[in-house]
């Protein structure tokens, strides 16, 4: 009979005792990444708005969704410019 073999090499898991703690980046994005990325979510989000109007063609329900994603590119606009 083979006895089990216990594998005694270290992996680099913490251990169960310890807490793991993500560190926080302080990565922060160039001014022009910051313009290109706020202005491609804010750009994207006023073009779903135009397509939310009244005049524009498509049924009710299809204009109520494209405003919320406008106003959600918008928000993701603001966001990516703070963040």
């Amino acid at each position: 009979m083979n006895a089990p073999e216990s594998n005694t090499t270290s992996s680099a898991a913490p251990d169960s005792g310890s807490i793991f703690a993500p560190q926080l980046s302080s990565h922060t994005d160039c001014i022009t990444c910051r313009v290109i990325g706020s202005g491609a979510f804010a750009a994207t989000g006023i073009y779903a708005l135009r397509m939310a109007r009244p005049s524009a063609p498509g049924s009710v329900v299809g204009k109520r969704i494209m405003g919320g994603l406008g106003v959600c590119f918008l928000v993701a606009s603001a966001l990516r410019w703070r963040m």
